[in-house]
């Protein structure tokens, strides 16, 4: 199959080459077209990857920005979004991406249009949520304890809603134990069923709850930024100041940047001074 895949990738790539090839102007020597090619086909990868990170970004996915680049990884965007300080994080976001050697900000700022939606999901919080529900469903499968059981798990931002039934209410407490004992869940809330009566109370298990001595809030989100697929790798160091935490290393995105200060947070609940510096 992955054979198959690399020979139809090989075919595009020639067949892209050829036409590029047949169109060249007259008088173009073969080292000046293939060059020529090679810089298109780099456009075009860069040209994905900015648009990929402008759409991971929570405030610019909502708004329609064109991206236009060229083989020497110079990136034109061109637009329309409702303030000043998006066109710059816009800027920002495509600067940061590999290959992008310099960024011309055409975007136009147009008061009128809608602010983005609060509480909208990026594609990488999507993900997240996903990848929990996967795991949270996998330690319900390999628990015997759960064999006949018809349990479904909701994921948003590492908070897990289990419903469905059981047969027990040993069955009900196990779930429920599984649930916030799994990696990266900070809170369940039950919406499981016995069989034959009505929905349970829902309960909140909250396996990570805000720690109140000094120095384990900068343990558990130190914990919860290495236990994330998309930040693990980047070692980022945390500390405690006065009433809040400040985060510090290097991230290669602004996306990760924000990611991370929402993992944090979200790990325990005060506020974050993100300091992390966004470089390739």
């Amino acid at each position: 199959m992955r054979r198959l895949f690399a020979f139809l990738v090989l075919l595009v790539l020639i067949g892209v080459g050829f036409y590029y090839w047949k169109s060249r102007p007259t008088g173009t020597s073969p080292q000046q077209a293939l060059a020529s090619v090679g810089e298109k086909l780099r456009g075009a990868k860069t040209t994905g990857e900015v648009k990929a990170a402008l759409e991971l970004n929570r405030n610019l996915k909502a708004y329609p920005i064109d991206v236009d680049t060229t083989g020497d990884g110079l990136v034109a965007l061109k637009g329309q979004v409702p303030r000043e300080d998006f066109k710059a994080e816009a800027g920002r976001v495509a600067a940061a991406v590999p290959g992008v050697r310099a960024v011309r900000n055409e975007i136009r700022i147009d008061p009128a249009l809608p602010p983005p939606v609060e509480g909208g999901r990026t594609l990488g919080e999507n993900f997240d949520d996903k990848a929990l529900e996967a795991k949270v469903k996998l330690a319900f499968s390999l628990n015997k304890g759960l064999d006949g059981t018809h349990l479904s798990v909701r994921a948003y931002r590492r908070e897990v809603t289990v419903g469905g039934t059981v047969d027990t209410p040993e069955q009900h407490q196990l779930a429920l134990k599984l649930a916030g004992e799994t990696s990266d869940v900070m809170k369940v809330n039950d919406e499981i069923q016995l069989r034959g009566q009505g929905a349970g109370p829902v309960a909140a298990a909250s396996p990570a709850a805000t720690p109140a001595v000094p120095g384990d809030r900068a343990k558990a989100a130190q914990r919860a930024l290495a236990a994330n697929p998309s930040l693990a790798a980047y070692h980022i160091q945390v500390r405690e100041e006065g009433d809040r935490l400040v985060l510090s290393g290097r991230v290669k995105t602004a996306a990760e940047k924000d990611l991370a200060g929402m993992v944090a947070r979200d790990a325990t609940g005060v506020p974050i001074d993100n300091t992390l510096e966004v470089r390739l």
